[in-house]
């Protein structure tokens, strides 16, 4: 839907506005942001407040808050310490540095992560599954996942399908975690964690 919109936007081929947003993004990577804000994080969002939901059924709330980030926080803490910290930055100068460091740790963080999360729920609800692990623990973060491999337009396509298996197979893993635990904080904590365009790419806005 973003890709439609931007080729809507700037009257081109889907193709060519995939190419023009890759090429955008290649230069100026902190800008990804703003994409994942509107057509992502922030939709679902407005929905469930729109709508009145509670939060809790979005796993907002105290019950088995503690085993859910024991489940989570060591793997992501692993892939954090295996992967360090980038030594280069983007060259922002304050307050634009602090400014793309809090909106791309939220967006690619907390946000993401409720994207999947409202997903999964509704899928479950719209399948009426009461399995565990349920199908939209399973289908949506598999999708979610996979989906990574259309931004290697031009990259390694080799790398850009491993990347995308992997990410499924995380959001598999903290997807199942948070059906059983019914709470999101783990899942949340271990993405901003794990996600280098998120945690990672913070730390290169301040530096």
């Amino acid at each position: 839907m973003m890709v439609l919109m931007l080729s809507i936007f700037w009257r081109v081929g889907i193709s060519d506005a995939l190419e023009r947003l890759y090429f955008i993004l290649l230069e100026k990577p902190y800008l990804a942001s703003y994409p994942e804000l509107v057509f992502i994080g922030i939709l679902p969002l407005i929905y469930t407040l729109a709508c009145g939901e509670d939060f809790a059924k979005y796993g907002f709330r105290k019950e088995k808050f503690w085993p859910n980030i024991l489940y989570s926080l060591p793997l992501a803490l692993i892939v954090a310490w295996l992967r360090g910290f980038p030594s280069r930055g983007y060259g922002l100068v304050p307050p634009w540095s602090f400014f793309y460091a809090v909106l791309n740790l939220v967006a690619y963080g907390p946000l993401e992560v409720f994207f999947v999360v409202w997903l999964i729920e509704n899928t479950d609800e719209y399948l009426g599954s009461e399995a565990m692990p349920s199908e939209g623990s399973l289908a949506v973060p598999m999708i979610f996942g996979l989906s990574h491999v259309l931004w290697a337009i031009h990259g390694d396509l080799v790398a850009a399908v491993v990347n995308a298996f992997i990410v499924s197979l995380v959001f598999v893993y903290f997807g199942v975690i948070y059906k059983y635990t019914g709470n999101i904080a783990g899942f949340m904590v271990a993405w901003t964690l794990m996600n280098r365009q998120s945690l990672l790419s913070a730390i290169q806005c301040l530096i």
